[in-house]
């Protein structure tokens, strides 16, 4: 039976700690100021940031933001294969065609 990883792999974090100071900006920030300010970091930030976030309670939806700023690869590459996609399928939700 295949187990799916949905929530982000630890190598994820390890070699890039997610600094305190700015998980406490960001939780404070407005919406407009959340995309000012993660619009200046490089996507491969952004997608552990999100993943980070998104796996936290206090967090998710911050995190489910800033994945919405990352494309599918990038998520995938950095956080796993089903993880990233899931968060960028959460993130990214399907347009409702009206019928």
């Amino acid at each position: 039976m295949s187990h799916t990883q949905t929530r982000p792999l630890p190598s994820a974090f390890a070699r890039y700690p997610i600094p305190l100071e700015l998980l406490a900006v960001l939780h404070r920030a407005s919406e407009d100021d959340v995309d000012i300010l993660v619009s200046r970091m490089p996507e491969t930030g952004r997608a552990r940031l999100a993943a980070y976030c998104s796996d936290k309670d206090h967090l998710h939806r911050l995190g489910l933001r800033i994945a919405g700023t990352c494309d599918e690869a990038t998520l995938v590459r950095v956080v796993g294969a089903d993880a990233g996609a899931s968060l960028y399928a959460r993130s990214h939700p399907a347009d409702v065609v009206p019928s």
